[in-house]
């Protein structure tokens, strides 16, 4: 018999039958696109997935195991959902991937599907581990050395400084025994220039009080480059700025936070 304590691995075809079977629909991280079959055929479905399951021990003469119909309930309407997809060379993780983890009425959950492959693995996890099961799924990487580097949008996009009271000038960067002074700008431009080997996006998404669901406007992006990984958010105001902020799992964990105290 399968046991829902261990990372369980699903097809992606049977979870997201489960889904709509509980009237939800399939998360962006589970499956990129909707499907949609005629009746006939969606009894023809539910009774090959009956039978995976029962074959699995998660279904018997009373019906779906309950630990598998509470995980399915919470994945199906979650209340509170961090996820992200990740795309480079790590050396813990996949190469392309995206992860979600949540909590719902059934309880908490984390999961992980790789791209192009058509399983993905779901494990329980405790409500008040949901952002620390997050953060240890994103790809291990080194932080980059420094400070933060702010400069404004319209300066970012142009790729010029035009020179502002509200955004510092400069930001000290340290590179071993020595400090150097640099314009902000001119920094991120050379950070952006660097090899990199891999990046993310970031997102928090909630239902307050079970209403409609609420997503962050901007994810937190990362990029690892050969200096190490860096923060890339886009903080709204009278002028939005550019923020670039060493990627430590510390900085991750605080954005995050934020986001999710954003939205209500």
């Amino acid at each position: 018999m399968v046991s829902l304590d261990a990372p369980t691995k699903f097809t992606v075809f049977t979870l997201c039958n489960l889904i709509k079977r509980r009237g939800g629909e399939p998360h962006q991280v589970i499956a990129e696109t909707a499907a949609f079959y005629d009746p006939t055929a969606e009894r023809k479905l539910d009774q090959q997935v009956n039978a995976a399951l029962t074959a699995a021990g998660l279904m018997g003469p009373r019906g779906m195991d309950r630990d598998l119909l509470a995980l399915v309930e919470s994945i199906s309407h979650p209340q509170l959902e961090y996820y992200g997809w990740f795309d480079g060379t790590f050396e813990d993780s996949p190469s392309n991937f995206g992860a979600l983890v949540g909590s719902g009425n059934g309880g908490g959950f984390g999961l992980i599907r790789v791209h192009g492959e058509q399983m993905l693995t779901v494990l329980r996890q405790r409500p008040d581990l949901l952002l620390q099961t997050f953060l240890d799924l994103i790809p291990a990487g080194k932080p980059a050395a420094g400070q933060p580097l702010i400069t404004t949008k319209s300066e970012y996009e142009s790729g010029r400084s035009f020179g502002s009271d509200e955004v510092p000038r400069a930001s000290i960067m340290q590179t071993g025994q020595r400090t150097a002074q640099v314009e902000p700008l001119k920094e991120i431009q050379r950070i952006l220039k660097l090899p990199r080997t891999g990046s993310g996006a970031l997102y928090v998404a909630s239902r307050p009080q079970g209403g409609r669901r609420r997503r962050v406007p901007k994810p937190v992006n990362f990029i690892d480059t050969s200096e190490g990984r860096w923060l890339m958010e886009e903080r709204p105001g009278k002028e939005s700025l550019i923020v670039f902020t060493p990627g430590t799992q510390q900085a991750i964990s605080e954005r995050l936070r934020q986001a999710q105290s954003a939205l209500g």
